[in-house]
C-alpha cells in the first residue's frame, strides 16, 4: 500500500492498485518460476499497475479539487467533520512534513526505489527483479536519491548502499 500510495499519491487509487495487483497475481500465479521470488514478483505487478494507472490518469481532465479531505467521524452522530487533530495525525511533525514534501518532489522512479528499499525492506537484487533493471542501476538510484533527499532537507551525508 505504501509503495502504491507513493507512486499514485492517492489513498483511493493506492487501495485499488493493491487489490488489482493481488487479483492479477492470483490469476497469474502459474507464471511464477521461483517461489522464493514471490515478493519481488508481486511488487513488480503492483508497480507496473501503478504506472499504468498514472498513464490513464494523465489522460483525464480534473474537474474539481482532487485533494483528499482530512476528516474524522463526529462521535455525536453528526457525520464526518474536519478537525485539527485529524490534520496533525495525517501530517505528523514538522520534520515528517518536510520529509513528506521532499519525497513527493523526487522523480517517480527514484521515489519508488526508496519505497521498495526502506518501506518494504527489499534487498537490492529483489528491487532489480521488481523493477526489471540491473542491480547496479538500483544502487546508483538509491545513492543519488538519498543524496538529493539529504540536500533538500539541508543535511549533508555520505550514505552509500552496498547491498
Amino acid at each position: 500500500y505504501c509503495t502504491a500510495y507513493s507512486i499514485l499519491g492517492s489513498s483511493w487509487d493506492a487501495s485499488d492498485a493493491v487489490q488489482d495487483a493481488f487479483l492479477e497475481a492470483y490469476a497469474r500465479i502459474d507464471t511464477l518460476r521461483d517461489v522464493a521470488k514471490f515478493k519481488p514478483w508481486l511488487v513488480r505487478i503492483l508497480v507496473n499497475g501503478c504506472y499504468d494507472a498514472l498513464g490513464r490518469r494523465r489522460r483525464l481532465v480534473p474537474v474539481g479539487d482532487t485533494a483528499e479531505p482530512l476528516v474524522t467521524e463526529d462521535r455525536m452522530g453528526g457525520g464526518p467533520t474536519a478537525s485539527p487533530e485529524a490534520a496533525h495525525a495525517f501530517i505528523g511533525t514538522e520534520a515528517q512534513l518536510d520529509l513528506f514534501h521532499a519525497l513527493r518532489a523526487l522523480e517517480e522512479d527514484h521515489r519508488t526505489v526508496l519505497d521498495l528499499r526502506y518501506f518494504l525492506d527489499l534487498k537490492v537484487d529483489d528491487i532489480a527483479v521488481a523493477l526489471d533493471v540491473p542491480a547496479g542501476t538500483v544502487k546508483s538510484r538509491i545513492n543519488r536519491t538519498l543524496a538529493r533527499l539529504a540536500e533538500s532537507l539541508g543535511r549533508h551525508t555520505s550514505l552509500e548502499v552496498t547491498q
